[in-house]
């Protein structure tokens, strides 16, 4: 009788061994597969930023570039020429566009920004559109203190027209691009740019 009962106990424990092992085979191995995805997400991941980095290279002017006077239109119809060299501060070149969503998205980053003018940094807007302007938007959008250029002269606007926007340039008082972005400023952006003009 003893034997029969452990026969039959030693026969239902190698029964629920054997699911269990079988299950925790099966969990390892989706497991497995769950760990192969993730890491060919993380490849792809990798693969799309520097596909987009390229794209944003080919979209602003590379560092280095040295860019002539920037001149044309402001909002109030009177003419301007920035000239680099007539400033030891480095100038900030920002393309916008008052439709574009993440332009509109950039205005609280650039108050950071806007802070180190006009001490540290000369800032120039640039409307890509042409937009009518109203004294009330320039001054929420903390544009009042710096340059607004709505019309470029065909120099400028043939060495400066956006490819997209949002763009900023950092440009120094030789003219030579130090930093470019397209797109929404990023804190590592702000902190990019605090960093080389406070180098200075």
């Amino acid at each position: 009788m003893a034997p029969s009962i452990l026969s039959r106990f030693l026969r239902g424990l190698g029964r629920h061994l054997n699911l269990s092992l079988g299950t925790a085979l099966a969990f390892v191995a989706v497991n497995l597969l769950l760990v192969a995805a993730c890491l060919l997400a993380l490849r792809q991941n990798v693969n799309l930023r520097a596909e987009t980095a390229v794209v944003e290279a080919m979209l602003t002017l590379a560092n280095g570039t040295v860019v002539p006077p920037l001149a044309g239109k402001d909002w109030t119809g009177a003419q301007q020429v920035i000239n680099y060299d007539h400033d030891l501060r480095p100038t900030l070149v920002y393309t916008f566009s008052t439709r574009c969503p993440h332009c509109r998205a950039n205005w609280g980053a650039m108050r950071s920004l806007q802070a180190l003018a006009p001490r540290r940094l000369r800032i120039v807007y640039i409307d890509r559109n042409g937009d009518d302007f109203t004294p009330k938007y320039v001054a929420e959008n903390g544009i009042g203190e710096s340059v607004l250029l709505i019309e470029l002269s065909p120099l400028s606007a043939g060495m400066y027209s956006a490819r997209g926007v949002p763009q900023l340039l950092l440009v120094d008082q030789h003219g030579r691009v130090m930093w470019s972005h397209l797109g929404e400023l990023a804190p590592r952006d702000i902190s990019k740019v605090r960093s080389l003009v406070e180098q200075d």
